[in-house]
């Protein structure tokens, strides 16, 4: 019985050897021909840069798929898939923007020592490719930005800087030919320092709209991004008083317009700002009351964002009396080399100012005329120069005013 049952399992086992000898005889030395199906093969279009050179593109259909049926050796069936078999068709001899319909060429690239020259193609899906060829435009636009999103409290946004400022744009001339700008937006909010980040932009048309969906080959495909954003703050414009004339700060009443101005910059440069100089007000060129106009400076890292770019200043000298004397006593220094001078000016009425009593005290053997001549014109004859003034002998009472005297240089 023993016996018998091994046998039974030697008779099992031969059967299977056998089968899978056969199995493979059939399958690798009958080798039959079968048939078969290859879905979704991609197209490949080729001779596209000789289009370009013509000024041409591939547009609708460049994108598209075929179907194919066989018949061949096991072997060479089993192989074909959309890696191993290449459907082209070549558009290196269309001259002209038109629609074409074309017939494609199947390229089966097999490994091994397989041969393909036993495969027949029994059935395509579809018989032939149409595709458009359009024409080629190239085309730089400018980019622009649109923030919208929000600044903290006290901040401000500036204006957009992008690198690179321009992209070039390549495509169906139909399509290109309708882009104004590329535009960038930035959506974010309450933003309290500069932004600097890439970002994404749409192609807008000269209408104003945005061309969603168009196919186009662009130079870059993010645009570098900066929008500043600065500080505000609002600081006092003041001027310094220099004492003339008789006058100091004591004695006057001004005001500023405006008083203020709104300034935007970087948070450390705001920081140590308190006000802003118009310069300097000398009083010694004020008589009774003036109006004097100041040009508003700020340092280059600061920007006045009020956008005045003048301040008046009004100024009344209060509780002083003038009084104006006859002064003779002309004196004339640094006469140039080589050359003689005399005044044609033979007395300056010269105006003082200070308390009553102690204008009153001034005689006009005080007063003096001094004329600089270091700075005159280079020239003989009669010219017209500035003078300095000094009263000697009194600190309570000033020369109030600009005064000049007409020479004579000869040589």
């Amino acid at each position: 019985m023993e016996t018998t049952k091994k046998d039974k399992w030697l008779y099992v086992g031969l059967s299977i050897l056998i089968a899978v000898i056969l199995w493979m005889y059939v399958g690798k030395v009958v080798n039959p021909e079968v048939d078969g199906t290859i879905r979704n093969l991609p197209v490949t279009f080729v001779g596209r840069e000789l289009l370009e050179e013509r000024g041409l593109m591939l547009t609708e259909g460049a994108d598209q798929t075929v179907t194919i049926s066989v018949k061949g050796k096991r072997d060479v069936v089993n192989q074909l898939t959309a890696e191993t078999v290449s459907v082209t068709v070549d558009v290196s001899t269309i001259a002209q923007a038109g629609t074409y319909t074309q017939a494609y060429q199947v390229s089966p690239s097999l490994t091994g020592a397989v041969a393909s020259s036993s495969l027949i193609i029994t059935d395509r899906h579809p018989l032939n490719v149409e595709f458009t060829v359009a024409k080629l435009a190239v085309r730089t636009v400018p980019v622009q930005g649109s923030f919208t999103g929000s600044v903290a409290d006290g901040y401000q946004a500036g204006e957009f800087t992008f690198s690179p400022a321009a992209v070039e744009i390549k495509g169906e001339e139909s399509i290109v030919n309708q882009i104004d700008y590329v535009q960038v937006v930035l959506d974010k909010t309450d933003l309290s320092e500069t932004y600097s980040g890439d970002l994404p932009y749409a192609f807008i048309s000269f209408g104003g709209e945005a061309l969603d969906g168009a196919d186009l080959e662009t130079s870059v495909p993010l645009i570098r991004t900066t929008l500043p954003v600065v500080q505000l703050k609002e600081v006092p414009l003041t001027v310094n008083i220099l004492p003339g004339g008789g006058a100091t700060a004591e004695d006057i009443t001004y005001t500023i317009s405006p008083e203020t101005i709104m300034v935007s910059g970087a948070a450390d440069d705001l920081e140590p700002l308190k006000e802003v100089s118009l310069g300097n007000l000398d009083l010694s060129k004020v008589l009774a009351s003036d109006v004097l106009t100041f040009p508003i400076s700020l340092a280059a890292e600061l920007n006045n964002v009020s956008g005045v770019t003048e301040a008046t200043v009004k100024v009344t000298v209060n509780g002083l009396s003038t009084s104006t004397l006859e002064v003779d006593n002309i004196e004339l220094i640094n006469i140039p080399a080589g050359c003689k001078a005399q005044s044609v000016t033979q007395s300056r009425q010269v105006q003082i100012r200070g308390e009553k009593a102690a204008v009153a005290a001034v005689t006009q053997s005080q007063l003096r005329i001094v004329a600089d001549l270091s700075q005159a014109v280079a020239a003989t004859g009669t010219q017209t120069v500035p003078v300095k003034v000094y009263l000697d002998g009194r600190s309570d009472v000033g020369v109030v005013g600009e005064y000049n005297i007409v020479v004579s240089i000869s040589r």
